[in-house]
């Protein structure tokens, strides 16, 4: 199954919004494998790191999504894994070690009494 750019771009959304909406936590990569092996071939352990992968419709859709998510909110570059097959694979991804705790979430940034 294939993903639209819309689709994938909702889904890294609801993501990166899940998470203190800090695009700049991220890191990006469009990739011919699905987002395990993709990061255990960029040397990540998979364990330590949340990430979401796509399939989109083609590699210049996941191209288009990639280039949003870095313009728009900052993500990181990851470049593109080279492997063989088509780079049609987009994933976002972030280390665990980043996330907010479950206190920092329930905490609003800017309190009344502030």
């Amino acid at each position: 199954m294939r993903f639209s750019v819309q689709q994938i771009k909702y889904d890294f959304l609801y993501a990166i919004k899940e998470f203190d909406s800090d695009g700049t936590r991220w890191g990006v990569v469009t990739s011919p494998v699905p987002p395990s092996e993709t990061l255990s071939r960029m040397g990540f352990d998979v364990a330590d790191f949340i990430y979401l992968g796509k399939p989109a419709g083609t590699p210049r859709a996941a191209e288009i999504v990639k280039a949003f998510f870095i313009q728009r909110f900052g993500t990181v570059d990851s470049g593109q894994l080279e492997a063989e097959g088509t780079a049609e694979w987009v994933i976002l991804f972030r280390s665990k070690e980043s996330l907010p705790s479950k206190a920092d979430l329930l905490e609003p940034l800017n309190s009344v009494g502030d």
